[in-house]
């Protein structure tokens, strides 16, 4: 069973200065310049059955905040229509840094204003790339193997009836650096897919950057040399921060501080593949998406709102007014997309169009024997989706970062069950 692989790389800065997406402390101003290049790696699959038939997926990677969920039906119909690829092999992942521009209509301006024409100059951009893949596709194989990092670390602390931020080295995290390795026809390394959980939060300062997830794939390709394109794809890093403290004293620019952790993360998948990979067995190239609807809490009616409203206290005036507008619309659940993409013999991809806590990374990881590796921040944004505990404790993810993705009410507790029975499904089905 032949599996033929494609790469391309684009570069995807802004040609104008763009409201920058991810902290508030910004004001959605435009951005103050250019740190480092922001870049779209794509992956491109295709398999050709004994029946004569074919099957084609794509994996992006961008160094973005996430893909838009108001604009992602438009890609999709759009890489359907010129490649032919269905919209579960297709799985559209953002490297999550908090540097790029925004990308979508939906959310607080506090989070960055999307900049129309960007956003345009972002989905030609992905089609070209899309196509460039496709055309240097060749017979590949695909190698796996893992190390580990302690470059991110789990940013709350929950105890007493209270939220504590700040690193908490005793808390749930994922240290495990998955790293696939593609050979192409030469035998050669072609690319390099690393997965890893972990915010890229390293700066504030209004410019942009690929922050160290970029450093770190930039650094791998120079090593590589010959070609190869090395894409990260974020994991389940909703309360994973990377570990800010621990870099070295003498380094007090936050972009050394960049350029250190990219260092420290290339270093690692480095080691993985000099180490060596274990081969990956050709399987089926498959996929499957399921909608799970995670329910709200109760809305706020409209006094509620208007009061909020008129107190003028950001975020939650502009959030008021927004659900205002929208009163008769609002739905009391919001839509998790779940979908699964087989690229291998014991070895999928799990892509969830929001910010998923480490807690369900790790647990979909156990069920499924570490064979299911979770892609949140894909195919769009709904918003974080924390664990019961979090929701009974409150603070940023499960309460205040509501307002900010223009949620309507916060989740109720049930969703964690809801999430995990979903996990448990598409792992064994």
């Amino acid at each position: 069973m032949i599996v033929e692989i494609g790469t391309a790389k684009t570069d995807i800065t802004p040609e104008k200065p763009v409201p920058l997406a991810g902290f508030a402390v910004r004001d959605n101003k435009p951005m103050d310049g250019v740190q480092s290049r922001l870049y779209l790696r794509a992956l491109y699959m295709r398999q050709r059955g004994d029946d004569g038939e074919t099957r084609s997926a794509v994996v992006v990677s961008a160094d973005l905040l996430w893909w838009g969920s108001d604009r992602v039906p438009h890609i999709r119909a759009k890489l359907r229509e010129r490649f032919g690829l269905e919209p579960g092999a297709i799985l559209l992942n953002a490297t999550h840094s908090h540097s790029g521009p925004q990308t979508s209509f939906r959310f607080h301006r506090l989070l960055g204003r999307a900049d129309a024409d960007y956003v345009e100059f972002l989905e030609n951009k992905l089609i070209e790339a899309v196509g460039q893949a496709a055309a240097d596709a060749e017979p590949a194989t695909l190698e796996r193997g893992s190390g580990r990092s302690a470059i991110g670390v789990q940013r709350r602390k929950y105890e007493n009836g209270r939220v504590f931020g700040g690193p908490n080295l005793d808390g749930p995290m994922d240290p495990e650096v998955t790293v696939l390795r593609v050979r192409g026809r030469s035998g050669a390394t072609k690319a390099v897919v690393v997965h890893y959980a972990c915010h890229p939060v390293t700066t504030t300062v209004n410019r942009a950057s690929s922050e160290f997830t970029g450093a770190a794939m930039e650094a791998l390709e120079r090593r590589l040399g010959g070609g190869a394109v090395c894409l990260f794809l974020q994991g389940a890093c909703g309360d994973i921060n990377i570990f800010k403290a621990s870099a070295p004293p003498e380094l007090t620019d936050d972009y050394a501080i960049i350029d250190y952790f990219g260092a420290k993360l290339a270093d690692t998948v480095a080691d993985v593949l000099d180490g060596g990979t274990e081969p990956v067995k050709p399987a089926a190239l498959q996929w499957k998406t399921v909608s799970v609807p995670l329910r709200l809490k109760p809305l706020p009616d409209r006094g509620q709102l208007e009061r909020t409203a008129a107190k003028g206290e950001p975020p939650y005036d502009e959030w008021a007014a927004a659900m205002l507008a929208m009163l008769d619309e609002r739905t009391d659940k919001l839509t998790l997309e779940m979908s699964r993409l087989d690229i291998g013999d014991g070895l999928s991809l799990l892509a969830m169009n929001a910010e998923v806590v480490v807690e369900y990374g790790l647990f979909l990881k156990r069920i499924s024997g570490n064979a299911v590796l979770p892609v949140p921040y894909s195919n769009g944004m709904i918003g974080y989706v924390p664990t019961k505990e979090q929701i009974g404790y409150g603070g940023y993810e499960p309460v205040l970062s509501t307002y900010y993705f223009h949620m309507p009410s916060t989740f109720d507790e049930s969703v964690e069950e809801t999430v995990r029975g979903h996990m448990e499904r598409i792992v064994h089905e």
